[in-house]
């Protein structure tokens, strides 16, 4: 099992230009934290969903990650396998992407994270192979950007700490007023803000963060008519229709990729 991200770094130091963390079966929450290295991460089994303070989205098996240096993010990891590459905030910014990204992990992607696994065994300086296999890696980034189920964050504070821990679960019902109520807002000023903010609806908001869940639950093998219930859906239909129209797949399909 990898060791916590902000744990690992506190003991290299920020010296390192490169180091690589590996998971095995590892399932943990990580409370949001930055730190003055990029990460590049690639999931071979399991799945995490990720969060910075702007977003919430999955990351399934076959798939792969790039947070750049400073940038606050956190997540939960549910039968992770996998490794993460440690990029310095020089290299960082000299060879990789500025914006934070999903990706596809293809081959080539595949082929050099294991060559990172093989080659470093500690925190090490750059190579001047290094930076031909970062460059390669920054054109495969660029060119293999995933479409993630997306869950943009309201700005407001208090908005975002009482949707963000009423999305962990998506159990309690609450209606928009009891919404607005608990973020201190009129019901007008809260649908507006939060309009504004996220670019949804509250109940358009709602139903991505049920999707991001019911993944959650289908990943931990719970039946899909369990999920629909757990979740509010009125039918399981319902749910099939929606999980379809958010992720492409129905939910016995889905289940088989994350």
């Amino acid at each position: 099992m990898g060791i916590n991200a902000p744990l690992l770094i506190d003991r290299i130091g920020s010296e390192a230009d490169l180091f690589l963390d590996r998971d095995r079966d590892r399932t943990e929450s990580i409370a949001l934290h930055r730190h003055p290295h990029g990460e590049l991460g690639l999931i071979r089994r399991g799945h995490i969903v990720t969060a910075t303070e702007q977003a919430r989205w999955m990351i399934p098996a076959g798939q792969a990650y790039w947070v750049p240096p400073y940038m606050t993010h956190g997540g939960d990891m549910a039968g992770v396998d996998g490794c993460r590459l440690y990029i310095s905030a020089s290299l960082a910014q000299a060879l990789m992407p500025s914006e934070p990204a999903a990706l596809t992990a293809t081959p080539l992607m595949e082929a050099l994270m294991s060559r990172w696994e093989r080659d470093l065994q500690a925190p090490c300086s750059v190579r001047p192979i290094d930076h031909h296999l970062l460059a390669v890696m920054r054109d495969e980034i660029e060119s293999n950007l995933a479409s993630p189920v997306l869950l943009p964050m309201p700005r407001h504070a208090l908005t975002r700490a009482v949707l963000s821990e009423w999305a962990r679960h998506c159990e309690e019902k609450l209606s928009l007023d009891d919404l607005a109520s608990k973020c201190g807002l009129s019901r007008r000023s809260f649908t507006r803000r939060f309009n504004t903010e996220t670019g949804l609806s509250p109940g358009a908001w709602m139903q991505i963060a049920r999707i991001i869940r019911g993944c959650q639950l289908l990943a931990a093998g719970l039946p899909v008519t369990e999920i629909a219930l757990m979740l509010g859906y009125e039918s399981v239909t319902s749910f099939v229709t929606l999980c379809r129209a958010h992720t492409g797949f129905n939910p016995t399909t889905l289940r088989q990729k994350i």
